[in-house]
């Protein structure tokens, strides 16, 4: 009786081994195929892509860009500036953003600090 169960676990092992093995060739062609894909998908994108998405850029983007910078110059020449006074308002401005900052900081850091008191004991009585 003890002989029949070492040749089931006998053939059991070899089955085990043999699924392994194949699980192995498997994975080893899947790698072999995404390693394929990669060198595929860099080449498409240094020949094929990579110039179109340049052209575009050079015929629509670039004018755009390039326009919108030229815009902005002649608006910035055209409206005088002038000088900066600082007054009560500019006081008053200031205060306001340090207490701004200020109060941001603190709440980050009672949001962020670790208290270990803060949390309440699952463990209560129900009578």
């Amino acid at each position: 009786m003890a002989s029949s169960y070492s040749k089931e676990l006998a053939a059991i092992r070899e089955a085990a081994g043999s699924a392994i093995g194949r699980q192995r060739d498997v994975l080893d062609t899947s790698a072999r195929i995404l390693a394929d894909a990669a060198r595929l998908a860099g080449r498409y994108g240094r020949t094929d892509l990579g110039p179109r998405v340049r052209d575009e850029y050079d015929a629509r983007l670039a004018p755009l860009i390039s326009s919108g910078f030229s815009a902005g110059r002649k608006l910035l020449k055209k409206t005088p500036l002038a000088p900066r006074k600082s007054g009560l308002g500019g006081y008053i401005a200031t205060g306001f953003a340090i207490a701004l900052v200020a109060g941001a900081a603190y709440l980050a850091w009672q949001v962020l600090r670790e208290d270990n008191d803060a949390w309440v004991d699952d463990e209560f009585d129900v009578d």
